[in-house]
């Protein structure tokens, strides 16, 4: 891709001068800067040639028009917190600073069980559920990255978070989104005057075509009950939708790949106080697994699964409540709404009909602050998994994959017995109540060849996922860690479906090239602390 080519200091320098003689915000080119925006929480290191920080939309939109004329990719960032290396490029990366229109939280409105708000694209996610706490609501998609990530980010991604099992992802409480177009243009969804021609006509076009072929559209439909953020958000089609809320459906998810977004409205629901937590414990990670579909039919609004090996890791670091602190699999199940307590027992009532296998009694928490303290820890085993142990590290390469419940347990079966096969640890937790599992194997840093091991696992890795009906990524989302797989997972037809997407909101490829599409080795421009502690990059 033209985008992906190196440049000089100078010559990045020289692009910034020019920036900044045209956006009123800060544009950074020095070295420290630079490096700061060259990763995020992935396995990758891109540096760009400069970053801008925009003051307002119009600031923004003057950046896309600078960046169409010289033939400069843009990626837009929001808090860092991916994972697939999405919100990097070796163009202008843009980020939004704290303050001004970004933080912005407006345009409140409540009736009855829902309200609406207004968010600026930079607003932090938890920021935002304490203002709506305040005011006796919350946004579902509560992602457990709450304390970094943003709201531009978490449409971007099509995030979820534990409780999508109730509630789905965050594209299902998108009203609205206001973005800067390819060619400069503010659109706002919720305004059909403002949405350009070429969008409108061309997306009426591919919807009839795409809902014409009965193949394309059959594997759409079949897919719709599965939690994925794989590619475009196609099924958006489906529905019969205004030109509008479709352009939003197809902005949930697209990794900042059609536009940039400048804030959206977002539906939120009444906060439902009554809670209920039951901890089962299993010596055998199928099992756990299959218990899953039989507590499904309580309808919980959570269901989550901690590994044995996961649980190790957190007993190593940090100080875990007595019922935590055992050597078993985990499943912790939520419910919530008023008939809470009597549900949780029927989930101790279910285990025993089912004939599940537990390792120990189930433990009920019906103590909102016990409760508090079981999610908080769960939110923060990403971070405490990270370095388990010196030499070691659980690298995001196939950390995101999900499948329909059903074939949960025959799939972590598989997963156990593929780590084995490569010598490796399987730290293996996420939200089983809908399939979607974060499978973070422990490299051991001090071996040579990592990116041939990291391609190989992902290869076998995916290729289990796919045979089981499953998606590559269910909530965090795509980037150059998965892109080379959306076209496997797909087929040719929604694969093409999802390239003309593209070429109707960017034809040029301005935004964000190499994250959605892309046949390059997943393990390109990998950190290179990673490469040097092997020695080597080899296979």
């Amino acid at each position: 891709m033209p985008w992906e080519c190196a440049v000089t200091a100078d010559a990045g320098n020289r692009l910034a001068d020019r920036l900044r003689t045209l956006v009123r915000g800060r544009v950074l080119a020095d070295r420290s800067s630079l490096r700061r925006y060259s990763q995020d929480q992935s396995i990758y290191r891109i540096e760009p040639r400069a970053v801008v920080l925009p003051d307002d939309p119009e600031d923004m939109a003057r950046l896309v028009d600078f960046a169409s004329r010289e033939g400069v990719a843009i990626t837009a960032r929001g808090g860092g917190s991916g994972t697939a290396g999405a919100a990097l490029g070796s163009g202008i990366v843009m980020a939004l600073p704290d303050g001004g229109p970004w933080d912005r939280i407006d345009r409140f409105s409540a009736a009855g069980s829902s309200a609406l708000v207004r968010a600026g694209a930079g607003v932090y996610h938890n920021r935002l559920q304490d203002y709506l706490r305040q005011r006796g609501f919350f946004l579902p998609a509560d992602v457990s990255s709450a304390e970094i990530s943003r709201i531009g980010g978490n449409i971007a991604t099509r995030a979820s978070g534990p409780h999508a099992l109730r509630y789905g992802s965050i594209d299902r409480f998108v009203e609205r989104v206001t973005f800067i177009a390819d060619q400069g243009e503010t659109v706002d969804t919720g305004d059909e005057k403002t949405i350009p021609d070429r969008f409108s006509a061309r997306l009426t076009g591919l919807q009839r075509r795409l809902l014409a072929d009965l193949p394309a559209r059959e594997l759409l439909e079949s897919r719709r009950g599965l939690k994925t953020a794989s590619g475009y958000n196609l099924s958006a089609f489906l529905d019969n939708l205004p030109i509008g809320q479709l352009i939003a459906g197809l902005l949930a998810g697209s990794v900042g790949t059609l536009g940039l977004v400048t804030d959206a409205t977002l539906r939120v629901e009444v906060h439902e106080p009554d809670r209920a937590a039951v901890l089962l414990h299993f010596d055998d990670l199928a099992e756990t697994a299959r218990a899953v579909c039989a507590l499904l039919e309580l309808a919980p609004a959570a269901i989550e699964l901690i590994s044995r090996e996961t649980a190790a890791i957190l007993r190593s670091r940090t100080d875990l409540p007595e019922s935590l602190a055992v050597d078993a699999h985990l499943l912790l199940v939520e419910l919530s709404g008023p008939a809470a307590r009597a549900e949780a027992e029927k989930v101790v009532g279910v285990a025993r009909a089912e004939g599940l296998r537990l390792s120990a009694p189930p433990v009920v928490a019906l103590d909102k602050g016990r409760i508090d303290r079981l999610w908080a820890l769960r939110k923060r085993i990403l971070w405490l998994i990270s370095h388990p142990r010196p030499g070691f590290q659980a690298l995001t390469v196939v950390n995101d994959v999900g499948v329909p419940p059903e074939r949960l347990a025959a799939f972590v079966g598989e997963a156990e017995r593929l780590f084995a096969r490569h010598g490796l640890t399987a730290v293996i937790y996420g939200h089983a109540g809908n399939g979607n599992l974060h499978l973070r194997p422990l490299f051991d840093l001090t071996l040579p060849g990592l990116p041939g091991r990291i391609r190989r696992l992902a290869d076998e890795v995916y290729e289990s996922v796919l045979r089981h009906g499953g998606t590559v990524t269910a909530e965090h989302g795509m980037g150059r860690l998965r892109a080379p797989y959306l076209e496997r997972e797909w087929g040719p037809a929604l694969y093409s479906y999802m390239r003309e997407v593209k070429d109707i909101f960017d034809p040029r490829e301005l935004f964000n090239p190499g994250v959605m599409f892309s046949d390059r080795p997943i393990t390109d421009h990998m950190r290179e602390e990673l490469l040097a502690a092997g020695s080597g990059t080899g296979d």
